[in-house]
């Protein structure tokens, strides 16, 4: 149960907290092919920055959940997102590749608290199609930072630089800090918190592997998310270099993309009080799978115009604003305790899926859009596997 104020505190808090975040990765993507230029290395290198950083999200979020679990949600935020602020810094100030990739991990490992975190937070005041309600909310405004992020960016890196981007993040950091410490009510009781210790720790990590409808339905939305990490690490270099956008537009084109995902958002929270959330989670698959199929036709029928590919992938923006709501919802519907390790586990599993893609596409991609496209395709059809196994009878 939750108060009014809580209702809206809250939820506007994290969103925030998250779209801070996410700027970071998306508001320096622009000048990927510029970074690489100015150290003097293979764009694949560069977007090594992207995974790196994921992989701090992903090392960080086991410990912030059973911190927030023992010692609040409140103080596991304010201690990631200083992290997050001295990577910033770093990021900011770097003089070589080597540093910045260093202080993507940092950045990555103080990001850690807002992703893990938050799912808990919504969960502590928050059940059911409620709960979904609340993540459809934020996730539409949450998508219109990595999709303001790279317009920003793309003007900041054709004016400024590519350092500018950096600095912008960190000034957004502090601010979000100050924020965190003036303003974030704590949401876990203190007579709901176990003792912190790492036996418990990794017993109640145990106890959440064990968990197989919980691991098999986080790992839908975190597939999922995978893909669109391969989208946003892939078609800077793609658009930029090689179809040859101007590094201050390509930021238009994924803001399409952010409009359309808040369309589904918005359509998700509506009909998600008529429909069941396995039923809205199908569609969205679906669209996703539609949407990554047609971007291998146009590959085959020669199509490279920019804004074409990047239509092409409004079917699959939508299909995410089902996918993580209500995969997210399902998922934690799965779970009684430990929540904040749940969380953490979850929350690893999506930056883990999204470093690996991000690899992938360094590895393979090929100056088309086919790499990313066969991605997405493999992304969304071992989803929906796993889907079909998850409604079997048999499945629990």
């Amino acid at each position: 149960m939750t108060t009014t104020s809580h209702s809206f505190t809250v939820p506007f808090i994290l969103v925030l907290m998250i779209s801070a975040v996410e700027m970071a990765t998306a508001m320096y993507t622009p000048s990927l092919p510029a970074i690489a230029a100015h150290f003097d290395v293979s764009e694949a290198v560069v977007q090594w920055s992207i995974s790196i950083n994921l992989v701090g999200l992903a090392l960080s979020g086991p410990l912030y959940g059973p911190w927030s679990d023992s010692h609040g949600r409140r103080s596991a935020m304010r201690i990631g997102m200083s992290l997050f602020f001295i990577g910033s810094l770093l990021a900011w100030l770097t003089n070589s590749i080597e540093v910045l990739m260093i202080s993507r991990l940092v950045q990555g490992i103080g990001a850690g608290a807002g992703i893990t975190v938050s799912y808990a937070v919504v969960r502590d005041l928050f059940d059911g199609k409620r709960s979904a309600q609340i993540l459809s909310y934020m996730g539409m405004a949450i998508a219109l930072s990595p999709g303001l992020g790279p317009i920003i960016g793309g003007y900041l890196a054709h004016h400024h630089g590519w350092r500018s981007s950096f600095a912008l993040i960190c000034i957004i950091s502090a601010f979000m800090l100050a924020i965190l410490y003036a303003w974030m009510p704590e949401t876990l009781p203190q007579e709901n918190r176990p003792r912190f210790s790492l036996r418990e720790m990794a017993s109640s990590y145990r106890q959440s592997v064990k968990n197989l409808r919980f691991l098999t339905f986080g790992l839908i939305p975190s597939l999922m998310i995978g893909a669109i990490w391969v989208w946003m690490a892939g078609l800077p270099v793609l658009f930029i270099k090689h179809l040859d956008v101007p590094v201050h537009h390509y930021g238009y084109y994924g803001f399409a993309g952010v409009l359309f995902y808040i369309l589904g958002a918005y359509l998700n929270s509506w009909i998600v009080k008529y429909f069941t959330l396995q039923r809205l989670l199908l569609v969205g698959l679906a669209l996703c799978l539609l949407s990554s199929v047609g971007l291998l036709v146009l590959y085959g029928g020669g199509v490279n115009d920019p804004l074409v590919l990047q239509m092409s992938s409004f079917p699959f923006a939508v299909g995410l604003a089902f996918i993580i709501p209500n995969g997210t919802a399902l998922t934690f519907a799965e779970i009684k305790d430990n929540i904040g390790t749940c969380s953490a586990l979850f929350g690893a599993l999506e930056m883990i899926t999204g470093a690996f893609g991000v690899f992938l596409i360094g590895e393979f991609f090929t100056g088309t859009i086919l790499s990313i496209a066969l991605i997405q395709v493999l992304a969304t059809v071992i989803s929906l596997g796993l889907f079909v196994y998850l409604m079997r009878p048999k499945a629990a």
